[in-house]
C-alpha cells in the first residue's frame, strides 16, 4: 500500500508575503479516491502544485511511503502523474502518440507501447478510431479522457487531477468520475482530485475542504 503524506507543511511563493498553508499535515492512501474542495483562492491549485512535485514546501516535508521527497524530477516521472485542468496534450501528435509518449520515454518497446496505449484508450471509453485523430479534432470530454489515458500510461502509483470535470457536460463528468473511482478501487492507485463539482465528492472515499490554509475533513 502506498502512502503520500504532508508533514507539518507550510508554503508561500518565493516572492509572496503570506503563507498559503500553515503547518498542514495529512495522509493519502492507495485504493482511495480523495477530493479537495475550497472557495476560489483558497489554495487548492497550490496544494496540487506541491503534491505534483512542482515545488517543495517552504517548511515541513512531503513524504512517499515514509521517505522525504527530494528529487522532484524522479518523483514526477516515477511516482506522481498529474492531469492538468488544461490537459496539456501535444497538439502535433495524434491521440495514440500522446498516450504512447510517456511509455517510450521509459524505454518501452514501441509495439508494446502501442498495444498498451490502445488498451488505456479503451479503459477510458474512447473508440479506437480516435487513436489517429489529433487533439484539436476531439471534443473537450474526449481530450480529458486522452489526458487520463496518458497519465495511466506512466503506470505511477499516484494520480492527481486538477478540476477534472470542469466545463464538461453531466454525462462526460460521470464518465470521468467512473474513471477516477476505477483507478482507486480497481487499480489500487492513490487518487486525489481538486474540484468544485458536487459529483466527485459524492463518490469520494475521503472528502477534504481547504479553509484558511487548513485541510479539514468533511
Amino acid at each position: 500500500m502506498s502512502k503520500l503524506e504532508l508533514k507539518s507543511v507550510s508554503f508561500k511563493y518565493p516572492r509572496g508575503k503570506r503563507m498559503i498553508f500553515q503547518n498542514v499535515s495529512e495522509s493519502f492512501e492507495s485504493g482511495r479516491l480523495t477530493t479537495v474542495e475550497g472557495e476560489s483562492g483558497a489554495g487548492k491549485s497550490t496544494l496540487l502544485t506541491l503534491l505534483s512535485g512542482l515545488a517543495l514546501p517552504t517548511k515541513g516535508e512531503l513524504l512517499m511511503d515514509g521517505e522525504p521527497i527530494r528529487d522532484l524530477t524522479d518523483y514526477r516521472r516515477n511516482i506522481a502523474a498529474t492531469i492538468a485542468q488544461a490537459n496539456h496534450l501535444f497538439e502535433g501528435r495524434t491521440v495514440l502518440e500522446n498516450v504512447t509518449y510517456p511509455m517510450l520515454l521509459k524505454g518501452t518497446d514501441p509495439q508494446t507501447a502501442r498495444q498498451k496505449a490502445l488498451a488505456y484508450l479503451a479503459d477510458v471509453k474512447l473508440d479506437e478510431e480516435l487513436a489517429t485523430h489529433y487533439p484539436s479534432e476531439c471534443s473537450g470530454g474526449e481530450q480529458k479522457r486522452v489526458a487520463f489515458a496518458r497519465a495511466m500510461a506512466l503506470d505511477n502509483p499516484v494520480i492527481l487531477a486538477d478540476e477534472p470535470t470542469a466545463n464538461l457536460d453531466k454525462g462526460t463528468s460521470r464518465v470521468i468520475a467512473d474513471i477516477l473511482e476505477s483507478l482507486a478501487h480497481e487499480r489500487g492507485r492513490l487518487v486525489i482530485a481538486v474540484t468544485h463539482d458536487d459529483l466527485l465528492p459524492e463518490r469520494a472515499d475521503v472528502r477534504l475542504y481547504l479553509r484558511g490554509g487548513v485541510l479539514e475533513h468533511e
